[in-house]
């Protein structure tokens, strides 16, 4: 994945987060949480998309939802990251979350 600024084509950054909730956490408390971050896109310069959604591949490893940022830059994620609205919502996921990985990549 990748855009071209003049003759540089440049790759994007992908960022994946997944959750595990924890026992008592509602599929519908943790959609709605996870589904204001994609409002970080219209907000923060340089992010290009913003996906959440329910897992449904049967190789989870109990991993039920994810959240998929696609950058222009590191410096975009970084202030995705930084974005209030991130900054309020980070940690009521991190109180509803058993488990979570973070995977970012340059494509």
């Amino acid at each position: 994945m990748n855009y071209k600024e003049g003759n540089t084509i440049i790759n994007m950054i992908v960022h994946i987060a997944l959750f595990r909730w924890k026992k008592g956490t509602s599929e519908k408390k943790a959609a709605g949480t996870l589904k204001q971050v994609e409002a970080i896109q219209k907000k923060v310069s340089g992010i290009v998309s913003i996906h959440t959604g329910k897992n449904y591949h049967h190789e989870s490893k109990g991993f039920t939802q994810g959240v998929v940022v696609i950058a222009k830059t590191q410096k975009a994620l970084d202030a995705y990251r930084k974005h209030p609205i991130h900054q309020k919502l980070a940690p009521k996921i991190m109180k509803m979350e058993a488990d979570g990985i973070g995977f970012d990549f340059q494509s």
